[in-house]
């Protein structure tokens, strides 16, 4: 007989889904964490940012002309587990979501929340962000026209950091799709029998899922390259090689809010993965360029997964409570995101003129772009309009 999320008694969105909880059928405490690991992956967006810039020896989108190795460390690592842990709490809340809401509405929601912003952004901070970058490489004539051309040419100049958002709509259509062509997913949970096995025998799920995962990684996303997929449509536009890279751990976060018991582990810390975090991470960083690009993602997959199992169990620990700072971050998180790039970029641009050490020039960066970007919250949370067009809030435009 299949178990389903309402006979498990699970009522808040995001619940707290014990063995005890599910076989009495009492309602669970909403756990806090959840929202607060996801907000806190979004920030992670402007030290990511920030390091990409003031890498030494090493273009990126804006050229700050300085840099320290630091830096280009600091990025790899943040790159290694921050979207990879997102997009497998975004699957961890869309299969709650879908369990209380009609597949249609529910999807309905993720165009307003997440399109909408997605093609304001696109149509409003994406130009800035690329002049932007123009004017740090170019005088004002050659920015000009490089920007021109780009942004008549290049399907990845008008994308930019907003590439997720395409792919989590992509998720959200296929989770919807296949929902409603077998209807009893949408509450079913993963059988006792087999959710206890994998629970009492976690670090052997664990490394076989991982390792799947890692090979997956290795072997997909190679062949789309080699297949000469990389370009500007299927690649630069469709994103369908980060699809690829990503939709994993949207179904792996699916199936982690299904299975309580499995989750319950998920969210323990255990030594032996951190003892994996560190080494699969230290071998990330320290061969960096060197790996074959096959072999890097097989690690990387590694680090990915161990450093999102001990973030999840961090969070758990630390954050599972209400706080009024955390849920005006986990508010104005989405918002910062969309902004804080296109400020990164400008305030890069201007740090060329000033007669600063370089790792006080990022540090300012990384301030004046959080500060500035939660600006740009403070103004769309007070306007009805700008909050439905940057942060998708459908509420505020009817009431407003």
């Amino acid at each position: 007989m299949v178990e389903t999320i309402d006979q498990a008694g699970s009522q808040a969105m995001t619940a707290k889904t014990t063995a005890t909880d599910v076989k009495a059928g009492r309602p669970s405490k909403r756990e806090h964490f959840w929202d607060a690991l996801r907000a806190a992956l979004m920030l992670l967006g402007i030290p990511y940012h920030t390091a990409l810039a003031y890498r030494p020896g090493r273009e990126w989108i804006v050229s700050s002309g300085e840099g320290l190795s630091v830096f280009t460390y600091l990025a790899e690592f943040i790159h290694l587990f921050r979207m990879p842990a997102f997009f497998l709490i975004a699957g961890y809340f869309a299969a709650l979501l879908l369990a209380r809401r009609a597949p249609t509405e529910w999807l309905r929601g993720r165009f307003q929340r997440l399109g909408v912003p997605l093609v304001v952004s696109l149509a409003t901070l994406v130009p800035i962000l690329n002049l932007a970058c123009e004017l740090s490489n170019f005088a004002l004539a050659e920015a000009l026209a490089s920007w021109r051309h780009n942004s008549a040419t290049s399907g990845g100049y008008w994308v930019r950091h907003l590439w997720f958002l395409i792919v989590l709509l992509y998720c959200c259509v296929a989770a919807t799709l296949i929902v409603q062509q077998w209807p009893r997913l949408r509450q079913a949970l993963v059988p006792q029998r087999i959710d206890d096995w994998m629970a009492q025998r976690f670090h052997i799920v664990f490394l076989a899922s991982t390792t799947l995962l890692a090979l997956w990684q290795a072997i997909a996303i190679e062949l789309f390259y080699k297949a000469g997929l990389a370009t500007n449509l299927p690649q630069q536009i469709l994103r369908i090689d980060e699809l690829i890279g990503f939709a994993p751990y949207f179904i792996l976060g699916c199936i982690l809010a299904r299975a309580p018991r499995t989750l319950e582990r998920m969210g323990c810390f255990s030594p032996v993965i951190a003892v994996i975090a560190v080494v699969s991470s230290c071998t990330s960083l320290w061969f960096l360029d060197d790996f074959w690009p096959p072999l890097g993602r097989f690690v990387a997959t590694f680090a990915a997964m161990a450093i999102s199992q001990m973030i999840i169990a961090g969070a758990k620990r630390v954050g599972d409570k209400p706080s009024p700072i955390v849920q005006r971050t986990v508010a104005a998180s989405f918002v910062i995101y969309l902004f804080h790039l296109p400020i990164i970029a400008i305030l890069v641009d201007l740090g060329q003129h000033l007669a600063l050490p370089t790792m006080a020039k990022a540090l300012g960066v990384m301030l004046l772009s959080l500060l500035l970007s939660y600006g740009a919250f403070r103004i769309a949370e007070r306007s009805p309009l700008l909050a439905f067009l940057y942060n998708g809030d459908v509420a505020k435009a009817r009431t407003g």
